[in-house]
């Protein structure tokens, strides 16, 4: 009998050392698969910085360049040259411009063309 109760003993020994084992591998695997997923988002947290990086690099590279300097400064800030005639489009007037020329039938003339039209009779009248 004694025998008996000592390898039932033994038996629930083993046991529990089995599920703690378990409960113990399946804690490290979890562990593992979140930490090469965080590596991972590091992994692409970096490529995306380095394209970042060369777009930034190639940026600073243009604006080296006088005449990009020149057209951006003139673009956003709205310089000009002097004794140069600037005309300044809003933004909600192209808009409509689009809009407009987006439902002309292509047998009219758009809305679109006139306003170029008249910006060369403009730039034309200016140079007589």
């Amino acid at each position: 009998m004694p025998n008996f109760l000592a390898s039932k003993w033994l038996l629930i020994i083993l046991v529990i050392l089995a599920v703690v084992s378990i409960v113990y591998f399946y804690r490290q695997v979890l562990m593992e698969r979140k930490l090469k997923m965080e590596y991972e988002a590091i992994v692409r947290k970096i490529e995306d910085l380095k394209r970042e990086n060369e777009s930034l690099s190639d940026e600073m590279a243009r604006l080296q360049n006088k005449e990009e300097l020149e057209r951006l400064a003139r673009e956003i800030y709205v310089l000009k040259k002097p004794g140069e005639s600037v005309m300044v489009i809003s933004q909600e007037m192209m808009r409509q411009l689009k809009k407009d020329d987006v439902f002309v039938e292509q047998n009219q003339q758009s809305e679109w063309q006139k306003f170029v039209d008249n910006i060369k009779g403009f730039f034309k009248d200016l140079f007589k």
